[in-house]
């Protein structure tokens, strides 16, 4: 049997809901774009959405929250006021809690994210249970200065965890980022469907996984 020393988890969709995020995005910023220039907010919103779709997830600015308050001209005071509010809506799935608690004492847990550092911030105050039992947190946009998460992201990660492939599970619930591209690296790779159409539909189906893997 392979040896396992990593399990490593996504963040959003994984270990908590997008809520958050999608509020920050979608409501948030179309509103105080409209605040700032004086229209209507379906009107800010179509604005907003059409900057974001010129910028697109393959570029690294797409994840920044400063870049957009400047693209947009907003207060960059007004900055940390939206990512609180924005975190008033972060909840962790059921699951989370419980998983988080067991699994932390079958192996090391690490969390690889394309959130940027702002919003994984907001997570743990709101989750502190996360930074309790995961032991390096990874952001592929604040770490690495990578969109998404590329190969070059597991593999600089693989690197800084001194670990090969085969010894990492990685979990997520994004079938490209976190399944097929981990996968492609010799990682195992485990999709979660919350919705239960494809790969396992909570946490805790990988709690037999980790406790029956040989330990290092």
């Amino acid at each position: 049997m392979k040896i396992l020393r990593v399990v490593s988890l996504d963040l959003d969709g994984t270990l908590v809901s997008r809520e958050y995020v999608d509020y920050f995005w979608l409501e948030l910023v179309p509103r105080l774009y409209a605040e700032k220039h004086g229209i209507d907010f379906r009107e800010a919103k179509n604005i907003v959405l059409r900057e974001y779709d010129k910028i697109g997830p393959r570029d690294l600015r797409w994840y920044i929250p400063e870049y957009w308050f400047s693209r947009f001209n907003l207060d960059r005071n007004l900055l940390h006021q939206a990512l609180e509010e924005a975190g008033r809506l972060v909840k962790p799935y059921e699951d989370t809690l419980e998983f988080l608690e067991k699994a932390h004492r079958m192996c090391k847990l690490v969390v690889c994210t394309s959130a940027s550092r702002e919003f994984v911030n907001l997570v743990f105050k709101r989750v502190p249970l996360i930074p309790q039992t995961v032991s390096s947190v990874f952001s592929s946009v604040s770490d690495f200065a990578l969109p998404g998460k590329p190969r070059e992201f597991y593999e600089r990660v693989l690197t800084k965890l001194n670990v090969r492939p085969e010894e990492v599970i990685h979990v997520g619930d994004d079938e490209e980022n976190d399944y097929r591209i981990p996968l492609s690296l010799g990682i195992r790779a485990v999709l979660i469907d919350r919705k239960g159409v494809k790969g396992f539909q909570n946490l805790l189906e990988l709690l037999p996984i980790i406790g029956n893997a040989p330990a290092p």
